[in-house]
Parts: structure tokens; C-alpha cells; sequence
């Protein structure tokens, strides 16, 4: 039943996504977090669950423009439940406008596969990326992303290798002409933390040892299965097949590089994930399984929070 529900395309899909996510944002932010209604709580309260909605359409764009998967809303219908499982996602607003921007750049590397316009494309790509980085520093990983995505293009030439390197100067010089002008200092990256968090209390509990158990099963499970059935597609539809792995496998090392690890940094995983499970649904020989996976990321949320 879900499959066929969430396997077509009707904008009653995204309204309903939508609504959970937006809702469930708001819920979380007066309930549980319990801010004062200061201008920043009410701006938060009103932009983020419209950032989450349009992040979801985004998402929706990236997947119907570079055929990720058929025409369903399979990997929205992903990307809402998996956050949802994850509450604390809600708690890092700044993760989750860097993780839009990141969502700009990725949209831009699957379309490396067309020549038109490339070093416009990986220009684009790359200061997405760079403006992401000022909310979430580790998002500079998704260059390892970008690059792979150029060296897998056929007519790759040595110049291009260059572009993403003449965007962060030029990122870095408007910056510290901003902060000259605005600060009187040059020394704006002082602010920029670069420390690792070794430790993670916050998945010893269940509530998030549960999610994140099935997004590194997921992760695991999406990388073999892409793998294995890579050698028997057709040539051309090779390039974007591979390149979502190691957008997955970025994402899991900016995760991992997260200076405090409380679950939210598992929301860089989510959309690419998202979109590996919704073609392997699709692509499965068995529609109980299908079914089944779809029940359990819908019920999953519901679950979690009674724990």
C-alpha cells in the first residue's frame, strides 16, 4: 500500500512530508526546547520548517533532474522519516541551512555528466560548498565528492582542476575584505573551529543508538549493492550510479568529523541515503520487502519517541 502510495508523484505526497516535517519541528522546538519568544526564536520558529519543506521539494528536483530514481517520491518519503527519527537534527538550525547548501553543490555534481557548461557547473559546486562551510566547517569534505565527479567526466580537462581552488580564494578574499571593512580585524578564521569530537554519550541511548544502527546499516547496505550491480549497467548510466557513493561516503566522514556528536551530524547521511534506498526499492525483485522497509522508516519515528 505505501509503495504504491509513495511510488507516484503527486504534490499530496509533499504536502504530507512536508507538513510532518515542519510540523514536527515546531512541535519539537515549543515542547521540547521551550525557547523565549524572542525575535531569533520566532524567526528559527517560522524559517526552518519552511527550509525543511523546501529542502524536501530540493531534494524532489535533484532526483527528477539527474534520473536517481523513476518518477515517486520514494526518496522524499526517505529523507522525511530518517530526520524524523533524529530529532535532534532540530536542534542545529546552522546544520541544517549548511546541509541545504550542500544539497546546491550536489545538485550541480550530478549534472557533471553533461559537458555543457562544466566549469560553470563545477564553479557553482564549489562555492556552494565553501558558503556551507561557514555553518558547518567540515562540509569542505564534499570537495572530495567534486573532484571525483570531475575526473569521472570523459573530457576532463587539467584547468578544471583548478576552479575549485581559484572559488576558495576568491571566497576567502571577499571574507576577510568583509571583516576588514566591517571588524576592522583580518583575523576572521580565528572563529572557526576545527576540533574533532572523539566522543558521542548521546548515542548511548536508544533513542538515537536505533537510527544511527540503521543509517550505518543503510550506508553499508546501499555501497555493496551499488557496487555489485555497477559492472552489469550501461556505460552512460555509470557515472552518477558511482558518484553517489562517494557522496554517501563524504557525508559519512563529515559526519564523523562532527565537534560534538549528538545525532544532528547524522543529517548529511540522510539525503544521499535516502535516495540509494528509494532506487534499491525500486530496483528489488521483491515488493514485500519493499513494503517492508517503507512501514518500518514510517513507524520508526513514532516509536522512537515513547523510549
Amino acid at each position: 500500500m505505501l509503495t504504491r502510495f509513495f511510488g507516484k508523484s503527486n504534490p499530496v505526497n509533499f504536502l504530507i512530508l512536508g507538513a510532518a516535517l515542519g510540523l514536527s519541528y515546531a512541535g519539537y522546538h515549543l515542547y521540547v526546547l521551550q525557547p523565549g519568544w524572542d525575535t531569533a526564536s520566532i524567526i528559527k520558529l517560522i524559517g526552518i520548517p519552511v527550509l525543511l519543506v523546501f529542502t524536501t521539494l530540493l531534494l524532489d528536483f535533484i532526483v527528477r533532474k539527474n534520473n536517481l530514481t523513476r518518477k515517486n517520491t520514494l526518496a522524499v518519503f526517505f529523507f522525511a522519516t530518517l530526520t524524523l527519527m533524529v530529532p535532534s537534527i532540530f536542534e542545529n538550525s546552522d546544520l541544517i541551512i549548511a546541509n541545504t547548501f550542500c544539497l546546491f553543490a550536489l545538485r550541480r555534481v550530478f549534472s557533471f555528466t553533461s559537458e555543457r557548461n562544466l566549469e560553470k557547473k563545477i564553479l557553482d559546486a564549489s562555492l556552494w560548498i565553501l558558503v556551507a562551510s561557514f555553518f558547518y566547517f567540515y562540509c569542505l569534505l564534499f570537495f572530495v565528492a567534486v573532484y571525483f565527479a570531475i575526473l569521472r567526466s570523459p573530457n576532463t580537462k587539467f584547468r578544471q582542476l583548478f576552479i575549485p581552488l581559484i572559488a576558495a580564494v576568491g571566497v576567502v578574499s571577499i571574507t576577510t575584505s568583509i571583516s576588514l571593512l566591517w571588524n576592522d580585524t583580518l583575523n576572521w578564521f580565528s572563529d572557526i573551529s576545527l576540533s574533532i569530537g572523539l566522543e558521542a554519550p548521546a548515542y548511548n541511548q536508544w533513542k538515537l543508538l536505533i537510527p544511527a544502527s540503521l543509517i550505518l546499516t543503510g550506508i553499508v547496505w546501499i555501497i555493496f549493492y551499488r557496487l555489485f550491480k555497477v559492472s552489469s549497467m550501461m556505460r552512460k548510466e555509470r557515472p552518477n550510479f558511482v558518484v553517489l557513493i562517494v557522496i554517501l561516503l563524504s557525508s559519512l566522514g563529515v559526519a564523523l568529523a562532527a565537534p560534538i556528536k549528538d545525532g544532528s551530524e547524522l543529517y548529511f547521511i540522510i539525503p544521499p541515503l535516502a535516495i540509494g534506498i528509494a532506487d534499491y526499492i525500486e530496483n528489488s525483485d521483491s515488493s514485500f520487502l519493499g513494503e517492508l522497509v517503507l512501514w518500518c522508516a514510517l513507524s520508526l519515528p513514532v516509536i522512537l519517541v515513547f523510549l
